[in-house]
């Protein structure tokens, strides 16, 4: 696989989630897939100056930097996750959707970076 597939990859898993609501707004009035575009952007400008001492440093830095774009998307996935949804079964999923954005994150930012776990 070369390297720009490689880099390309974990940005499409991010695209993936706008497939469902691509023009669905978020809480800001910020369409679904530009707060999800917004986020790439700000990951792949970010991993160009993050440290290279560590993965788990390199991830700390990028979300200081981009965390308004995170927290847009986290925002949208968590209310789809839970729609419907009441108490414990909400908090279930509200904590799968936090966990799986944030690994999607932490593999692109691998990815852009080169760094590994």
């Amino acid at each position: 696989m070369n390297a720009a597939i490689r880099l390309a990859a974990p940005l499409l898993v991010l695209m993936a989630a706008t497939v469902s609501g691509a023009h669905a707004q978020t809480d800001e009035g910020v369409p679904y897939d530009l707060a999800v575009s917004r986020l790439r952007a700000c990951i792949t400008s970010g991993a160009a100056g993050a440290p290279r001492d560590s993965l788990h440093s390199a991830v700390v830095a990028i979300r200081s930097l981009c965390g308004a774009q995170i927290a847009r998307v986290r925002d949208r996935r968590v209310a789809d996750a839970t729609r419907g949804l009441t108490g414990e079964e909400a908090m279930a999923a509200e904590t799968r959707a936090i966990l799986a954005l944030n690994d999607e994150i932490a593999r692109t930012i691998a990815a852009m970076t080169g760094l590994k776990p």
